[in-house]
């Protein structure tokens, strides 16, 4: 039988000292946050504590605090990773110490992306108490946007924009349909929007990094196999080329090919300064075709939208190919995903990351929640309407022949608010959003100690946090039918990005599943649809109009291939 070890023994103090890490951690960020506490998820009780690693081993020394603005291109040392038989990635028991915990090199490569994307453009060289203030442009958004890469939608609203100031284009196809060239209020996922507690549409915006920018307008550096145009792409397939997008490294890359995806809601400006307190704030022009934009009483507008709104940050995607490695990680990209923290409640019942084959909510929308915590204002959840009154997950209904239309002021989903009887009172809400999946123990213990460090600095981005990190792997446990076998977690969504798959999985129909792996291992080019295109859905783009897939309950529905 072991001996235990004494109270005072060297392992003791050790063991005791993690607790004590964590516990300061999470001390810090309800005591430090600006603008009153940060709910976060009650922390688990477990031995083994993972530690950040707030910069990565390369690029400059920080300054006054331990973050910094360098962008890894690779996760740090993983040994747990090693093992290629019997793996089971984070299924089964946490981890006991940093030998066998695969997911925290992860979590942290995600935490260091997301804090040095989102540094004052220009700052890079200045300190974290100033480059990570909530001022001014981030770093992201100095790339380029889609439609920068690709064109834009055949339709866009031609408004005069203050110079300066950035702005969200909504475009169509000119038949009041929205395309997917410029930012987009429709999930690029299932084909349904997202309306926030004010009645609001969740606007979409996606960038991606010159390292992509240049492959695909040069694969190899053949100018005449360019990804973002039809005719290179012909020439590509008949050239027998092979999309493969750059990972740290390659070519001298100092990162591997980035894309991001933003989700922004739209924010009372009257509120703008405790705005900028609780969120990232821009200043924007939304512009919106005027064939998406009719009055809550179904006429249709006049003209197009030409608003200047106040845009608060509430999820960030963030995906990175990554090198080919000898281990059980595959090169199929890290999948990042971030979340404001007032964006939803936990699930009454959520499902567990560490035994995914057990979520009693497989393959459902609604994942009810009971008693939503009291003392938080989510952005897409009324407190006032719990279930069964209103169902979580559900999307709102389209207008006839499937359509999602703009009110010309806001509220701008107007026409697809509900009203509900809950409770003895009468309550509209918009789309009553909960979050189906736990996130990871090990997760939320990392996402403490970040957090904290954001909150010793006054920096809003302390109200953001990790949902979870997500890989290629083979699991080589049993084949289970409820639990996809390609990627470590099993699942992974984001809650505003892609609300209405959350628990779904179903291997003939890779775009209906809750993982980003085995939706993005179907993207294949506009150019022959068999031609795998490397997990990424942006060469579809290459196409002159990309259409969403139908809502549900319209024509077309279940077989439309939904891309990115």
């Amino acid at each position: 039988m072991a001996q235990k070890k004494p109270p005072g023994s060297k392992r003791s103090r050790i063991e005791r000292g993690k607790h004590l890490l964590a516990t300061v951690a999470l001390g810090l960020l309800t005591a430090c946050s600006r603008g009153g506490t940060v709910p976060v998820e009650r922390m688990p009780q477990t031995v083994y504590v993972p530690q950040a690693v707030y910069c990565s081993a390369v690029g400059p020394q920080p300054v006054g605090s331990p973050l910094c603005p360098v962008i890894p291109g690779n996760i740090g040392p993983d040994p747990a990773i090693d093992q290629t038989v019997a793996y089971n990635g984070i299924i089964g028991q946490l981890p006991t110490s940093a030998k066998n915990d695969p997911q925290t090199p992860f979590d942290n490569l995600s935490w260091q992306t997301f804090i040095a994307l989102n540094w004052a453009q220009g700052q890079q060289g200045s300190p974290a108490s100033q480059g990570l203030q909530g001022n001014g442009l981030r770093v992201w958004q100095g790339w380029p946007r889609v439609s920068d890469v690709f064109g834009n939608a055949p339709v866009v609203a031609h408004c005069n924009a203050p110079a300066g100031m950035p702005v969200f284009a909504i475009g169509s196809d000119g038949q009041g349909n929205p395309e997917a060239h410029n930012e987009e209020y429709i999930q690029a996922a299932t084909g349904e929007p997202a309306i926030d507690v004010s009645g609001n549409w969740t606007i979409y915006e996606r960038r991606l990094n010159g390292v992509e920018v240049t492959y695909l307008q040069a694969p190899g550096g053949n100018t005449s196999w360019n990804l973002t145009t039809q005719q290179g792409q012909q020439n590509f397939i008949k050239g027998g080329g092979t999309v493969d997008f750059p990972a740290v490294g390659d070519q001298g890359a100092a990162t591997g090919a980035i894309e991001i995806k933003a989700a922004w809601r739209v924010l009372d400006p009257a509120r703008h300064a405790e705005n900028q307190k609780r969120f990232y704030v821009v200043t924007a022009l939304l512009t919106v075709a005027p064939d998406l934009v009719r009055a809550s009483s179904g006429a249709a507008a006049s003209g197009p939208i030409c608003a200047t709104v106040d845009l608060g940050l509430v999820a960030m995607h963030i995906i990175q190919k990554n090198p080919v490695t000898q281990n059980a990680l595959k090169p199929e990209w890290f999948w990042t995903t971030f979340e404001h923290v007032d964006n939803v409640p936990m699930a009454s019942q959520p499902c567990d990351p560490t035994s995914p084959s057990t979520c009693a909510a497989f393959n459902q929308l609604d994942c009810p929640v009971l008693q939503a915590p009291a003392g938080t204002n989510y952005s897409y959840f009324n407190p006032q309407c719990l279930s069964p009154d209103c169902k979580t997950n559900q999307p709102p209904t389209a207008s006839t022949g499937g359509h999602f239309y703009w009110n010309p002021t806001q509220p701008f989903a107007k026409a697809y608010q509900v009203t509900a009887n809950s409770q003895g009172k009468t309550v509209t809400v918009g789309t009553q959003i909960s979050r189906c999946w736990s996130v990871y123990p090990l997760t939320q213990q990392l996402n403490a100690q970040w957090r904290a460090q954001l909150a010793r600095i006054g920096s809003v981005f302390q109200n953001y946090m990790l949902v979870g990190t997500q890989w290629g792997a083979s699991l080589t446990d049993t084949p289970n039918p409820r639990v996809p076998s390609n990627a470590v977690p099993s699942y992974l969504s984001n809650s505003v990005v892609e609300t209405y798959l959350q628990t779904f999985f179903d291997p003939k129909k890779p775009f209906n599943t809750g993982s980003c792996v085995s939706c993005h291992a179907a993207a294949t080019l506009a150019e022959g649809n068999n031609v795998p295109s490397n997990l990424s859905f942006l060469p579809g783009l290459a196409q002159p109009v990309v259409l969403r897939r139908p809502p549900v309950g319209v024509a077309g529905h279940e077989d439309e291939i939904r891309r990115e």
